[in-house]
Parts: structure tokens; C-alpha cells; sequence
């Protein structure tokens, strides 16, 4: 019962520093978002592109693709889907996406953003809907602990296009629940060591 009771601790600090694992975090400013982003990342802003694009883009170790149902749209300087209320999908290629950021909208046919509830479905499964009314306030960005396979944005609806700008994806630094679960370990050893 004793050597239960030393142990404890270290299996409640173990448990809580495990279940910090699964998260991700969702930022509403670039600048805090990448203030948490690591070196290395990689920014595309679609500017200078030619519709129609490959749907290919890559920088640094990272690579991404784009569809929609009906192709994609690369022209005003940002990545949209080419036709109304279609889906846009980013899929990873390479490199270990943990975080990304973009300003993400609708727009109508002349590449004016609408104000409407925008989705974005990550492959972890967080989910984010907000309504950006200007382009300033269409940024948002997500850390994961997980990599980051895709992004699905949207819900533009009727005559509406879904869209991104200035998409940045990179790495996180090491989550700090490394360390708690090093300083879990340390305390199960020095329990164990203080029965022997």
C-alpha cells in the first residue's frame, strides 16, 4: 500500500501530461500564431499565379496540394474553389504539418470577400466556423501535437466561392508535455529507487 501511495503522484502527473497529447489550439491573430510556429516554415501568398493552376505548391521540407470538386482558382491573389459553394481540401504532402495559418473567406464572382460563416475542418477533426467580415479579420491559425494531413474549407453558399490567402505551414516547437512526462518518469524512478 505504501509503494501505491509513492506512486500515485507520478501516475496522476503522467496521466494529465498524456492526455495534453490530442490538442490543438486555435489563434485568431497571425501574430500570436506565429509566435508559436518554428523555424523553417513556409508561406505561399498566391500572388503572380495563372488560373489554371496545377494545384501544386511546395517550400522548404513542406508540399501541399489543392482541389475542389469542380478545379480550383489561383487568380486575384489567392486560392479559391472555382465554383460556387464547392469545398476546398489542402492536402499535406510532405512535411510534418503542425501548424498553419491563413486568412480564409468567400467570395463572390468578382473576388469580393462576403461576409458568411466560413467552416475549416482540420484531419484531427477540429472543426472552427466564424464569419470574417473584412480580410483583416479572416486570419486563423492551428498548432497541433498531431500532424496535420489536411484542411477542408467550406459552407460559402449560393453564388459564393471559398477561398484563402497567405497560407503559412510549418512545425511547432516540442510541446511542454514532454517535459511533464520526463518529470512524471523522474518521480516513478525516484520512488522505485527509495523502496529498493
Amino acid at each position: 500500500m505504501l509503494l501505491a501511495h509513492r506512486f500515485l503522484p507520478a501516475v496522476v502527473l503522467a496521466v494529465m501530461s498524456a492526455s495534453t497529447f490530442a490538442s490543438t489550439i486555435t489563434y485568431t491573430s497571425s501574430a500570436a500564431f506565429m509566435a508559436h510556429v518554428a523555424p523553417g516554415f513556409y508561406t505561399e501568398t498566391f500572388d503572380g499565379l495563372s488560373d489554371p493552376s496545377t494545384g501544386n505548391f511546395s517550400g522548404g521540407a513542406f508540399a501541399y496540394t489543392a482541389s475542389a470538386p469542380n478545379d480550383i482558382y489561383v487568380g486575384g491573389g489567392f486560392l479559391g474553389a472555382s465554383q460556387e459553394d464547392d469545398a476546398l481540401t489542402i492536402t499535406f504532402t510532405s512535411g510534418n504539418v503542425r501548424a498553419l495559418g491563413a486568412d480564409f473567406f468567400a467570395t463572390d464572382i468578382s473576388d469580393n470577400g462576403i461576409s458568411t460563416l466560413v467552416t475549416i475542418t482540420l484531419s484531427d477533426g477540429t472543426v472552427e466556423s466564424f464569419t470574417p467580415t473584412t480580410f483583416a479579420d479572416s486570419f486563423r491559425g492551428f498548432s497541433a501535437d498531431l500532424a496535420i494531413t489536411s484542411l477542408v474549407i467550406s459552407g460559402p453558399g449560393t453564388s459564393l466561392y471559398a477561398g484563402l490567402d497567405n497560407l503559412t505551414v510549418g512545425a511547432v516547437p516540442e510541446p511542454t508535455s514532454w517535459a511533464l512526462v520526463g518529470l512524471a518518469l523522474a518521480g516513478m524512478l525516484a520512488a522505485r529507487r527509495r523502496s529498493a
